[in-house]
């Protein structure tokens, strides 16, 4: 019964594990994506210079108006880029929170393991003890309990060889 509870307590851990694991390859996939689109940003934003510098040079006339337009398209992705860092390091966060949760998980996981072996040792050493010990498997009178013979101890083969023909 202590070897079955056991191996659900086991199973229910793996169980934990292989979820926690999950967990953790989905965020880390969202921290790709995230990445992904950082890097979508960079070549938004090198497009963006691209544009800018050709405005100014084919547009003199407009220079003051195209300055302003890039001032405040430079503002709006410096705001995108704040933001995703942001989600960036939010998802870092939660993916570091969740690394350390799984590696503490596996520390008990361990210990426990090790507590199951040294319990299993002592419930293999007692049970060795106990089938070297002689039982008498008759039950005491008025008591229910084993033993025989109202606190005597039980009589061997040789001492009952007299008593029967």
């Amino acid at each position: 019964m202590g070897a079955r509870y056991i191996r659900l307590e086991r199973e229910q851990r793996d169980t934990s594990m292989v979820q926690q694991e999950a967990a953790t390859k989905g965020l880390q996939d969202a921290f790709k994506r995230v990445r992904g689109k950082m890097d979508g940003e960079d070549n938004h934003q090198t497009r963006h210079e691209q544009v800018t510098s050709h405005v100014h040079q084919t547009i003199p006339a407009e220079d003051s108006a195209a300055i302003g337009r890039n001032e405040q398209l430079g503002q709006e992705l410096q705001d995108r880029k704040a933001q995703h860092e942001r989600e960036l390091l939010n998802q870092e966060r939660i993916l570091n929170a969740m690394m350390a949760e799984l590696e503490a998980t596996k520390q008990a996981r361990e210990r426990q393991e090790t507590q199951l072996a040294e319990l299993t040792e002592a419930v293999t050493s007692l049970m060795g003890q106990v089938k070297g010990k002689p039982s008498n498997p008759t039950p005491e009178r008025g008591t229910g309990a084993g033993g025989g013979g109202g606190g005597l101890p039980p009589r061997t083969m040789h001492e009952n060889a007299g008593r029967y023909p």
